[in-house]
């Protein structure tokens, strides 16, 4: 039985020593928690925004909603799921996997002093989202480092920053326990599965590009 304790007392010791990390919160978390900064040390207000020509169907009256709901703007909602998302991405496998390949090519583009190797990293994808609205996007972001951030990310992806921020707006959307999604969760869940098929497609061609120009 005390050895039996003991395991258990190990067990539990581990599990509360684990770090707590913001791309695994809810959002209803998230939103409170910056909220309660701000309320301590209020930010300076910047206008940080990433711009797309198209976007997804059906993004804008679900922010509207949860801006509703959060009891906030429509521009401060798009903060607080930016800050969420960014953080959501910097732990996605898809886009580490891309950004160690990246590292990788660029060594190689400047090793071997090969533009054209470089411009096969920077080729751009044909993703689009599965449903699009073609009205201009314009996506408030936390702020620059958040803005910095997607920017990266939209480079070793392939695609514009605002639709890097968008998806993972979404996938923080998707946390989401508001009642008034349900009837929408399944189009956002199949845009989100849309974007990893488009990543792994990438990685693929880029890995297989890479080793083609190695032949």
């Amino acid at each position: 039985m005390a050895n039996d304790n003991s395991k258990d007392r190990t067990v539990r010791l581990h599990t509360s020593s684990m770090v707590d990390s913001i791309a695994d919160w809810p959002l209803s978390k998230v939103v409170a928690y910056l909220k309660k900064k701000e309320s301590e040390k209020p930010i300076a207000e910047m206008d940080c925004r990433l711009f797309c020509t198209y976007g997804m169907r059906m993004f804008n009256p679900v922010v509207d909603e949860l801006a509703r709901s959060y009891g906030t703007s429509r521009g401060g909602m798009c903060r607080y799921l930016s800050y969420h998302g960014v953080e959501i991405a910097k732990q996605d496998k898809l886009i580490i996997d891309l950004d160690v390949l990246a590292d990788k090519l660029r060594k190689r583009v400047l090793d071997e002093d090969s533009p054209s190797l470089n411009n096969i990293q920077n080729s751009a994808v044909s993703y689009s989202p599965r449903e699009v609205d073609n009205s201009r996007v314009s996506v408030y972001v936390y702020s620059s480092w958040v803005s910095s951030g997607f920017t990266h990310y939209g480079r070793i992806c392939g695609v514009a920053p605002a639709q890097v921020a968008q998806i993972y707006m979404v996938k923080s959307i998707l946390t989401s326990d508001s009642s008034a999604l349900v009837g929408v969760a399944n189009r956002l869940q199949a845009e989100s599965d849309w974007w990893g098929k488009w990543m792994r497609y990438r990685l693929t061609v880029l890995e297989v590009s890479s080793a083609a120009w190695e032949s």
